[in-house]
């Protein structure tokens, strides 16, 4: 009787080792991956690699359009580092060309903003420009007033009207600009060339320039010709027009070879510039010139698109 119920005891233990080991054997092993792998089909992979391509390519011009435009011209401050050897130590001199360029900056401002004895020649909705014309005694002054419909560039426009190694680049013709003589950062001496065809003789002048903000949205830079003494062969006298203080200011400047032999034409500055107003979205753009034996044709005046091609904008 024993035996027999020792033997129930053990066929009833085998089974219960038998299922636990069963149970054990579903577990999952500590450590390990238990998802199950599917494999791909072929068409699927091509789909998702066409799809990450170009998501690729995507990003790709994203970061196109949204990276910052090449720089488009020097700042005041790191043209005046390139010429600071030309810097005049004369401080008599920086105080009267100071004081020049003041009334400089109040003539042009009064010219470009003032109605009287203007004549329109030329009005262009288009574009959103006038070109006036008056004489002024024996002198005769050019208005040419543009509405630049970009204001966020504002900053940038002053400096690329500043920058002398862009004047070309504004102009029809053929120009170089070069400073000769600095007295601080806003204010210089250029000596400018420049002819409207390749038949044409080089011309040139020597002017003052002056850039002066008179307030945040409101920039003027004016260029005038003083008594200078460049060494020309001539004996015309050259006066200014409109600025009769700047004959007042004399200076001695060493010029190149050809101008003192002659080989170009001499032009005088009465007074040239620009009054720069930023109002809502738009920069209004004047832009003054009265040049003894120099006037230019509304051809040449270029500013909008020379702008345009500065900073990649296109008319639709």
């Amino acid at each position: 009787m024993n035996k027999f119920y020792i033997q129930i005891v053990f066929f009833l233990l085998s089974i219960f080792i038998y299922v636990n080991n069963k149970t054990l054997a579903t577990e999952p092993a500590p450590g390990k991956n238990t998802k199950t792998k599917t494999k791909t089909k072929p068409e699927k992979t091509k789909e998702k690699t066409k799809e990450k391509e170009k998501t690729k390519e995507q990003t790709k011009e994203i970061t196109k359009t949204e990276a910052k435009p090449e720089k488009t011209c020097s700042t005041p401050e790191e043209i005046y580092a390139k010429n600071k050897r030309l810097l005049c130590t004369n401080s008599k001199e920086t105080i009267n060309a100071e004081k020049l360029m003041n009334e400089a900056v109040t003539q042009l401002e009064h010219h470009a903003t003032s109605k009287d004895d203007y004549k329109m020649c030329r009005l262009d909705s288009q574009f959103n420009n006038v070109l006036c014309k008056k004489n002024h005694g024996d002198a005769v002054v050019q208005k040419f007033s543009l509405t630049y419909c970009h204001a966020k560039m504002y900053n940038e426009i002053i400096n690329i009207l500043w920058d002398p190694a862009l004047a070309n680049k504004l102009n029809n013709g053929s120009v170089k600009r070069k400073i000769v003589r600095v007295y601080n950062p806003n204010l210089v001496v250029i000596q400018q060339r420049y002819k409207n065809s390749v038949f044409d003789r080089w011309k040139y002048f020597y002017a003052l320039a002056a850039k002066v903000e008179i307030s945040k949205d409101k920039t003027i830079i004016v260029m005038t010709s003083p008594n200078i003494n460049d060494g020309y062969p001539s004996n015309k006298e050259y006066k200014n027009k409109i600025i009769e203080s700047a004959n007042l200011f004399k200076i001695d400047i060493d010029s190149e070879d050809d101008i003192k032999k002659g080989k170009l034409d001499k032009t005088f500055v009465n007074i040239t510039g620009y009054l720069l107003e930023k109002i809502c979205a738009h920069v209004n753009i004047t832009y003054l010139e009265s040049i003894d034996g120099h006037i230019s044709n509304y051809q040449d005046l270029i500013i909008e698109k020379a702008l345009d091609n500065f900073f990649n904008y296109k008319k639709n």
